[in-house]
C-alpha cells in the first residue's frame, strides 16, 4: 500500500507542476508518478531487504541477491520513464511485463500465509493481489503516446494542409 501512496502522491504533484507550468498531460503525470514510485520501490529493495526477501519462497536459490538485482532493476525503470516518447512507451511495455513476472511472489505470501516484516496479515496479502493489475494498467495507459481527441481532428487537418 506504501507504493500506491507514493504512485497517488507522486502523480498528484506532477500534475500540478505540469498545470502551473501549462503543460498538463494526464499521461505525462501518471508517467512521472510511476517514475518516482518505481525509484522508491527499488531503493526501499536496496535499504531494507528482508521485507522483499520474504516474498520469495525457501526453494528459490540466492534469494537475497534476486532481491538486489530487482532493486536495482526497478530503480533503472523510474529513470528510463523519465525517457521521450516512443523510447516511454518500450519501458513501459517492459516494466508492465516485469510486474507480471514478480505478481507470482504476491500470490505466494498470499496463499501460504507468509508473515512479512512491516505489512499486516490477514486479508491484506490478498487486497494487494488487485493492486497489481492496476499498477500494470497504469504502466501500460501512462506510457501510451497520447491520442488525439475527435475535437483536434480539423485543426490537426487544417494544420497539415498549411505545411
Amino acid at each position: 500500500m506504501i507504493f500506491l501512496f507514493v504512485l497517488a502522491v507522486a502523480t498528484g504533484a506532477a500534475a500540478l507542476v505540469l498545470a502551473l507550468r501549462r503543460r498538463f498531460s494526464a499521461r505525462l503525470a501518471a508517467s512521472l508518478g510511476m517514475a518516482v514510485a518505481m525509484a522508491f520501490a527499488g531503493t526501499s529493495h536496496l535499504l531494507m531487504p528482508t521485507p522483499f526477501v520474504q516474498h520469495l519462497p525457501t526453494w528459490v536459490p540466492m534469494r537475497e541477491e534476486l532481491v538486489f538485482f530487482t532493486g536495482l532493476l526497478e530503480i533503472a525503470f523510474g529513470v528510463a520513464l523519465l525517457l521521450r516518447q516512443p523510447r516511454r512507451r518500450w519501458v513501459g511495455l517492459a516494466l508492465a511485463g516485469y510486474l507480471v513476472m514478480v505478481f507470482p511472489s504476491n500470490i505466494y505470501v498470499a496463499v501460504a500465509g507468509v508473515e512479512v516484516d512491516g505489512q499486516p496479515g490477514g486479508a491484506y496479502p490478498w487486497l494487494r493481489l488487485p493492486l497489481q493489475l492496476l499498477f500494470i494498467t497504469w504502466a501500460l495507459w501512462s506510457t501510451r503516446d497520447a491520442q488525439p481527441s475527435e475535437s483536434d481532428a480539423p485543426a490537426r487537418r487544417e494544420a497539415e494542409v498549411v505545411r
